[in-house]
């Protein structure tokens, strides 16, 4: 449940990361493209920070959901 007074999780940021690359792409206006891309590579980054690797592996599915 998002936004329902506790705290968000890395899923949760993930969601939230690939509603605002769809609506960017969705969107007409190049501004707000911009704006709603910048919201989302922002949320991808927090999910990537609430779910930390062990030292010594990378993720590569950081962006999941990215031009589906």
């Amino acid at each position: 449940m998002l936004f329902g007074g506790s705290m968000l999780n890395s899923e949760d940021y993930k969601e939230l990361s690939n509603r605002f690359a769809r609506l960017a792409i969705e969107s007409g206006a190049p501004s707000v493209s911009e704006a709603l891309l910048a919201m989302a590579l922002d949320y991808a980054s927090r999910a990537a920070r609430a779910h930390p690797q062990p030292s010594g592996q990378q993720r590569h599915d950081q962006v999941d959901g990215f031009g589906d």
